[in-house]
């Protein structure tokens, strides 16, 4: 019998392809699951563009950029690698290498923009902020192409080192940010040192600060501050000090620094003091407050004054005394380290207010004790003990530009012609009033009234002063002097004072310690006192002849020249202001314009100003 044939059992056949197709949609799954990058999360995304924005809109535009870094790089610890989206990390990226491009950073800028560049290649810089300089820089970065796969940037890496100096000194290989960073020296010279000090500047620092290095195994030693120890390259050099404060020993200056590079994350081993273990990384991340961001891993606050404490790093004052924390120190007050200090410098042992001094390095006058930098170094100033020149003597000399008031019929000596303004002429050449002169205008004796013997009004040169100057330094901003001297090209008649000026003045100069202080500072004064003051002003006069038997014939006129004068004093009154150039700590030069008023005499009142030029010379 044939059999028909048999049907293949489809079941067992299509098993193994069912499998296989399962087994691949499940590979699929499980692939594009593993390859699926993380959700962002809302909050701390919220978080850190909140920082961002505080960066952007406020520091940046009242130009703290190093606050801003700070906030920045806040941010994007934050967010780390996944819980911000990639857009978002590539602008916390852009900004942040803005801001240290603008706060002097630019390798750590350019590393920054990197990072933005390879999160999200499409961003461009904030014009909040864009500058050609960033926009140059954001196009070279982009130009040559940011790392691979977002890749972070290259770690820092230390330049050059000093060769040459009086401390052996082995700067760390690396440092990790937030973490104090430990500075050792040894000295074998033959100066006795009383004190070493490092100075050193992190990463968007605006100025060095100062860290005293106590006796530690066979050299000198300390930490500085995590708070200070930001990414980047820190910089320092080491100063040795004598009993007298002066700088003997050295290694490193603020030209050739010593580097050491901070990264995120160490390499290597930590670096240590000799015989201690490596300090840990600081809790407080940028120093608590403000700046830490909300629910950030492992940041803390700060505790304030008398409350409970069991070690210093829990307190605002960084000092923790029994069981309470301690309020930060004045200026003067004994201190151990810098921020138990209200200015964070203890020096000497003792808070010094950040000022510096004589003997240690400077950029600026403001940066000494003294007030007082010269050639990069603190010197001996006033405000350091120092006594300045107490008496000033000296001369002066001024012009006198007087304001003559209109007037008509001024060369009038008649009572009845008096002029009210009380001028008088006198003919050039001659020291007696007009109509009182020589022979060759006796016989024209009536003047004619009304005829060309006016004065406009106006400023009119007067007279010239020279002065003995005497100024007693009252203080440190106010002098109080005598002005003796002689009055030249006064009225050729007589008056009733003769041609001196006698003075009392008070001046008071600008700025710190003007008196005493090498270079410019802005006066104001004023002063009282007795003398003449007088001006003239060329008029034409008319006379006519009244009487045959002198010469003339009657009815006849003849015009001439006369100089109208008019007198003022002695009493007068003085207020001016100008500068005073302490040339060196004994040589003073001095420039005014001045007002003076002088009272009585025929005119009555008579005011004007002079302009004043003069030296001093100090002891």
């Amino acid at each position: 019998m044939l059999r028909a044939p048999e049907e293949p059992d489809v079941h067992c056949h299509s098993l193994p392809a069912i499998v296989r197709r399962r087994l691949s949609w499940l590979v699929v799954l499980v692939v594009t699951f593993v390859a699926a990058p993380t959700l962002a999360d809302p909050g701390t995304e919220k978080a850190a563009q909140a920082l961002q924005k505080k960066a952007i809109e406020e520091d940046s535009l009242n130009v703290n950029y190093a606050a801003a870094v700070k906030k920045l790089e806040s941010a994007t610890k934050k967010c780390g690698a996944d819980k911000c989206s990639p857009h978002v990390r590539a602008t916390l990226f852009r900004d942040l290498g803005a801001m240290q491009v603008l706060n002097g950073a630019v390798d750590e800028g350019k590393g920054s923009f990197a990072q933005a560049i390879s999160l999200d290649a499409s961003i461009d810089l904030d014009p909040a902020y864009k500058t050609p300089q960033l926009d140059g820089i954001w196009g070279d970065v982009k130009k040559n192409g940011a790392a691979a796969g977002g890749a972070p940037a290259a770690p820092v890496t230390a330049g050059p080192q000093p060769t040459e100096g009086d401390f052996t000194t082995t700067p760390a290989a690396e440092a990790q940010v937030r973490t104090p960073l430990p500075v050792y020296v040894e000295y074998g010279g033959s100066e006795e040192l009383t004190r070493v000090t490092v100075k050193y500047k992190g990463a968007g620092m605006g100025d060095w600060r100062s860290l005293d290095l106590p006796k530690v195994d066979q050299g000198y030693g300390a930490l500085i501050p995590c708070k200070d120890v930001t990414q980047g390259l820190m910089l320092y050099f080491v100063q040795g000090f004598s009993d007298k404060s002066d700088p003997v020993a050295t290694s490193g200056s603020k030209k050739q620094p010593f580097s050491v590079p901070v990264n995120a994350q160490l390499l290597g081993p930590a670096p240590s003091l000799p015989g201690q273990d490596p300090p840990a990384q600081c809790e407080d991340v940028a120093g608590g407050g403000a700046e830490c961001p909300p629910d950030f891993p492992g940041c803390s606050k700060k505790k304030a004054a008398d409350e409970e404490c069991a070690k210093d790093d829990e307190c605002d004052s960084g000092s923790c005394s029994d069981g309470k924390c301690a309020g930060k120190k004045q200026n003067g007050e004994e201190c151990a380290k810098d921020n138990e200090c209200t200015s964070d410098q203890c020096s000497s042992g003792k808070c010094s207010g950040g000022k510096k001094a004589e003997g240690e390095e400077c950029e600026s006058d403001e940066d000494c004790d003294s007030s007082r930098c010269k050639e990069d170094k603190c010197v001996a100033g006033a405000s350091s003990g120092r006594k300045g020149p107490k008496v000033w003597l000296g001369v002066s000399a001024s012009l006198d530009l007087t304001i003559l008031p209109g007037a008509n019929n001024v060369c009038a000596r008649q009572t009845t012609y008096l002029n009210p303004q009380g001028y008088f002429c006198v003919v050039p050449g001659y020291s007696t009033q007009f109509l009182d002169v020589g022979k060759d205008i006796t016989n024209y004796n009536n003047l004619v009234i009304g005829d060309h013997d006016q004065v406009v009004g106006g400023f009119e040169r007067g007279d010239i002063r020279i002065l003995a100057t005497l100024d007693y330094a009252v203080g440190r901003n106010s002098l109080l002097g005598l002005r003796a001297g002689y009055v030249v090209g006064t009225a050729p008649i007589k008056t009733a004072f003769p041609p001196l000026h006698l003075e009392a003045r008070y001046a008071y100069l600008f700025g710190k310690d003007a008196v005493n202080k090498v270079g410019v500072s802005p006066m104001i004064f004023i002063g009282a006192g007795a003398g003449e003051f007088d001006a003239y002003v060329p008029v034409s006069a008319t006379l006519q002849c009244t009487n045959n038997n002198q010469g003339c014939t009657v009815g006849n006129k003849t015009s001439g020249t006369a100089n109208a004068w008019l007198a003022a004093g002695p009493v007068f009154a003085t207020a001016g202001g100008g500068i005073r150039y302490l040339a060196t700590s004994h040589f003073a030069i001095l420039a005014a314009i001045k007002f003076q008023a002088a009272f009585g005499g025929a005119a009555g009142f008579l005011p004007g100003f002079a302009p004043e030029v003069g030296f001093q010379y100090g002891f």
